[in-house]
């Protein structure tokens, strides 16, 4: 059953991005509508911990695929 939940995600890719980004300005504009109610100057920048979250995940993701790719590929000759 989780196969061709995956297949129909990959037949749909263009869908799904488009699904995920309209998501993803959903949260930013329902943060921006919220109070602010901190006690530092950093907490009172509207959407600053979204999007601090939304980059650094990005940033992540990106690190741990340079990091994987670093360690873990191997030559195209390596098993032949």
């Amino acid at each position: 059953m989780i196969v061709k939940w995956i297949d129909a995600l990959r037949n749909n890719l263009k869908t799904l991005v488009r699904v995920l980004i309209v998501y993803l300005v959903a949260v930013v504009v329902f943060d921006a509508a919220l109070p602010r109610h901190g006690h530092y100057l950093i907490d009172k920048i509207p959407v600053y911990w979204t999007l601090f979250g939304a980059v650094g995940c990005f940033i992540l993701i990106k690190v741990a695929k340079g990091i994987a790719h670093l360690f873990l590929a191997k030559d195209e000759d390596f098993y032949g």
